[in-house]
């Protein structure tokens, strides 16, 4: 299966885009211009990424003064050209992220085993200093004219349910003190993220105090609402750095929104008015940043994989990295809504009017993730294969609102299951499958849920969970700091998956050294399996990866998984005969 090159953690600097570039071999970081094109912008084999939070974020930042990376191998941060690596900071054995660099000064943040610290470092001396302390958690340090925003949210809270945007006087001039910090927005009920300062000194913000993720402006003294609408306009922050908006010469705002499965990019004037440029790109990462006037972003079509794109502001667009869309998408996935909860079905490749084929209902993880509508090198596997796929928005995913968003806090296992169930019994009716053709897969959070939904007499007729969750009060004691507050909301409530409920065929996989989920949680569910004489298949891969997703692991699991949805089937068949 070929996987088409990845692009992550855009960001400008006058008129240069870098990125992390990922295909075959490690993540790269390189540089487009529009006179040279793109070339790296640091060393062969230098690798660009880091672990903060657990799931990273933030790890390159640009200036006049060059460009600033952490290493993935020694947590430092390096001065970067493409002939060289020049360490800035000491290791220190902490992780570093979210950087940001202001004149002199590059600004991150910086997690210990205490808690988290926004940090400075001089980009001559190299000298680190720690602004702010907190045990709990920290984000998003953003440097203005003469202040410093921030966010904060407590150990048991994650960011996309309360958070805190803070301001203080910043001096760099003596030693790098903080004033004494303003509250300007957030609480207990209020979600605030992705701080930005403008050119004249007001500090723009998301929040869903309306219970949307929208874009806010304050001016030193009020808050006001850029453009309120009924649309997510910022994702689940579950990586550092996110830039769902950028802030244009002329006032304008650029702003991605999600609809109905699809990423608008919509231009926002000084008084509200909102217009959604006409573009083929369905999908749109969050990290949006300007370039010469016009907007650069990453973005995808139903039938291409991302790609880096700069939109001007007529709304003509080049691919500048990857696929070139369409002229004209010809092959769509099939929008659908089962008892309120909303689903795209991908019929088979080769699939023709009033088609039949097998489904499989896909849970996606997080569970605060979301279905986008764009090209899906494994769900492509399965259509060309004969299979159509039901991605599932089930209760919990974002893009609905935060009510949506938080609906699965002590329901997890019950509510993603009967939306599951839900969409199945809906394509069974429509007769586009068989009752006896339904299966049920899921990845992490959402291979627990398949394993759930193994547990109900239909209608699933198999399940196949990657690196799942097999008991989330036992996950909820392992998993990485930050997201410890988020397993203890979903485990509430939840139960354990056991094995003398199980009532279909299961494929489990699991890579042995899985840091996110517990491998030896899911090969025990497969010895009880095995003890009971249950129909199981076991797949363990010498891996500490969680996503499975490098080619290799990811063609290992989807041979598996085809070769097992098959062989059930194929028993179906032979009991038809008999």
């Amino acid at each position: 299966m070929a996987i088409p090159a990845a692009y992550d953690g855009l960001i400008s600097y006058a008129d240069s885009l870098f990125w992390i570039q990922s295909a075959e071999g490690p993540d790269q970081l390189v540089k487009w211009t529009a006179s040279d094109g793109i070339a790296l912008a640091a060393p062969q084999g230098f690798e660009v990424g880091n672990e903060i939070h657990a799931y990273g974020g933030g790890a390159v930042a640009a200036s006049a003064g060059g460009v600033y990376g952490v290493s993935s191998k020694d947590g430092r941060i390096y001065r970067l050209t493409s002939e060289e690596a020049e360490p800035l900071t000491g290791g220190t054995g902490d992780q570093l992220g979210d950087l940001v660099v202001r004149g002199e000064t590059v600004f991150a943040l910086c997690e210990g085993t205490n808690g988290d610290q926004l940090v400075d470092a001089d980009t001559s001396t190299g000298q680190v200093r720690v602004l702010l302390q907190s045990s709990s958690f920290l984000s998003s340090p953003r440097p203005g004219p003469d202040y410093v925003a921030w966010l904060s949210w407590d150990a048991d809270h994650m960011p996309w349910d309360s958070t805190q945007l803070w301001v203080a006087r910043y001096n760099a001039r003596s030693g790098g003190s903080l004033g004494t910090p303003l509250l300007v927005a957030g609480g207990l009920s209020e979600s605030v993220v992705e701080p930005q300062w403008s050119a004249d000194g007001s500090l723009y913000f998301m929040s869903d105090r309306t219970g949307w993720l929208n874009l806010y402006r304050w001016d030193g003294q009020r808050t006001y609402a850029v453009a309120p609408m009924a649309a997510d306009c910022a994702a689940a922050p579950w990586e550092l750095g996110y830039r769902s908006y950028v802030l244009l010469e002329d006032g304008k705002v650029a702003i991605r929104a999600r609809q109905d499965f699809e990423d608008h990019l919509l231009l926002i004037d000084e008084t509200g008015h909102s217009e959604a440029l006409q573009l083929p790109y369905t999908a749109i990462k969050p990290y949006l940043c300007t370039i010469d006037n016009a907007v650069a972003m990453i973005a995808a079509t139903p039938t291409t994989a991302p790609a880096v794109v700069l939109i001007d502001r007529d709304g003509s667009y080049a691919a500048i990295a990857g696929q070139e869309p369409p002229q004209n998408e010809v092959r769509q996935p099939e929008r659908h809504s089962a008892d309120g909860i909303d689903f795209l079905l991908h019929p088979p490749i080769d699939a023709e009017t009033n088609w039949r084929a097998p489904v499989i209902v896909r849970a996606h993880p997080g569970p605060t993730d979301e279905i986008s509508l764009r090209r899906d090198p494994q769900m492509d596997f399965f259509t060309r294969h004969g299979f159509a796929v039901a991605d599932v928005d089930y209760r919990g995913s974002t893009g609905h609102g935060r009510a949506f968003r938080r609906s699965l806090y002590g329901n997890w296992g019950s509510y993603d299951v009967e939306d599951c169930v839900a969409v199945a019994q809906h394509l069974i009716t429509l007769r586009v499958t068989l009752a006896a053709e339904v299966f049920i897969c899921g990845s992490s959070a959402g291979g627990y849920t398949a394993l759930r939904a193994a547990t109900t007499t239909g209608p699933f007729r198999a399940a196949a969970a990657r690196s799942p969750i097999v008991d989330p009060k036992r996950w909820e004691a392992s998993v990485p700091r930050f997201q410890r507050a988020h397993a203890s909301a979903l485990a509430s409530g939840a139960i354990a998956v056991s094995s003398a409920d199980i009532e279909c065929p299961v494929l489990l996989v699991h890579g042995l050294h899985d840091p996110i989920t517990s491998a030896q949680d899911t090969v025990a569910l497969a010895s009880d399996l095995k003890a009971r004489g249950a129909d199981h298949e076991l797949l363990v891969l010498d891996t500490s990866s969680h996503t499975l997703a490098a080619p290799d692991l990811a063609a290992k699991v989807l041979d598996a998984e085809l070769r097992f949805f098959r062989r059930i089937l194929d028993q179906s068949e032979s009991a038809k005969r008999t």
